[in-house]
C-alpha cells in the first residue's frame, strides 16, 4: 500500500467514525433546509449600547437582507443613527460596502449548527431538560473550530415539527475588549411556510485599561418576503418594499 492510499484510507475511516447528529437534529437540519429554499428577504432592526461608565456608545439601524437557499445574496441599509447623529447618504453607502464585503467573504455571521452547510462543524449531545415543556427536547452543541462564527451552547427543539424554538451559545471568539458574552436566538413563524430567527439578544462584559463595562445588542427581524427571483428580491431590498410584495 502506498503512503497516499494509506492516508486516504485513514481519512475515510475517520469520516466513517465521526458521530452523526442525534436523529432529532438530523430532522431539524432537513426541515430547515426545505424551509429556506428559494429567495427570501427580511428587514433587520439593530440596537447596540456600550456602557463603560464615563464612555458610552449607542447605535440603531434599519436594513434589509436577501438570501437564496439560505445563502447570502445582498443587503441594504436604510438608516443608521450613531450616538444621536443620523448617517448621511455617503456614510450609508460605506456601511453597505463594509457589510457586503463581510457577507460575501462568508464572515460576520454565526454558522448555525442546524444549517446543513455548517452542521459538520459541530458535535451534538442530547441533554436533560427538566424545565422543558412537553414535546420539547434540549440538545447541546460544540465545535473544534474556535473562531468568530462558531460557539458552544444549547438549542431547544419542538419535536412535533422539528423546529428550533430557542438557541443560546457562548461565542468562541469575543468582540474586542469583551471578557465574557452570551447570545440567545429566538425563532418564530416568519411566514406561513418559514420558521426563522426573529430576535437575537447579545450581552457582553468587558474591560479596557481601568474601565469595566457592558455591551448589549438586539436584533429584530420582520417583513419576511419570498420572491420569484434574486433580481426581484434585490429590487425590493433596494427600494424598501419588503412586506409589500405577495409571498
Amino acid at each position: 500500500m502506498t503512503l497516499a492510499s494509506g492516508l486516504a484510507l485513514m481519512c475515510a475511516v475517520r469520516a466513517d467514525e465521526a458521530p452523526k447528529p442525534p436523529e432529532i437534529v438530523q430532522r431539524v437540519i432537513a426541515s430547515y433546509t426545505a424551509s429556506v429554499r428559494g429567495v427570501i428577504g427580511m428587514q433587520r432592526h439593530f440596537s447596540t449600547l456600550i456602557d463603560a461608565g464615563v464612555a458610552k456608545h449607542a447605535e440603531v439601524s434599519d436594513s434589509a437582507i436577501l438570501f437564496k437557499d439560505g445563502a447570502f445574496e445582498g443587503l441594504h441599509y436604510y438608516r443608521v443613527i450613531e450616538d444621536g447623529k443620523e448617517f448621511s447618504a455617503s456614510q450609508l453607502a460605506d456601511r453597505d460596502q463594509q457589510a457586503l464585503q463581510g457577507w460575501s467573504a462568508g464572515k460576520v455571521f454565526f454558522k448555525e449548527p442546524y444549517d446543513r452547510r455548517f452542521a459538520g462543524d459541530y458535535t451534538f449531545a442530547s441533554t436533560a431538560c427538566p424545565d422543558c415543556v412537553p414535546g420539547t427536547v434540549a440538545v447541546t452543541f460544540e465545535s473544534q473550530t474556535h473562531d468568530e462564527q462558531h460557539g458552544a451552547g444549547t438549542m431547544w427543539i419542538q419535536t412535533s415539527n422539528e423546529r428550533v424554538l430557542k438557541l443560546t451559545y457562548a461565542p468562541y471568539v469575543l468582540p474586542p475588549h469583551a471578557t465574557s458574552g452570551s447570545i440567545t436566538e429566538t425563532s418564530g413563524q416568519a411566514t406561513p411556510d418559514l420558521w426563522y430567527v426573529v430576535k437575537i439578544d447579545e450581552t457582553y462584559q468587558g474591560r479596557m485599561l481601568l474601565l469595566h463595562g457592558s455591551g448589549t445588542f438586539t436584533g429584530v427581524f420582520d417583513h419576511f418576503t419570498r420572491f420569484g427571483s434574486v433580481a426581484e428580491g434585490a429590487n425590493a431590498v433596494r427600494e424598501g418594499l419588503l412586506g409589500t410584495t405577495k409571498s
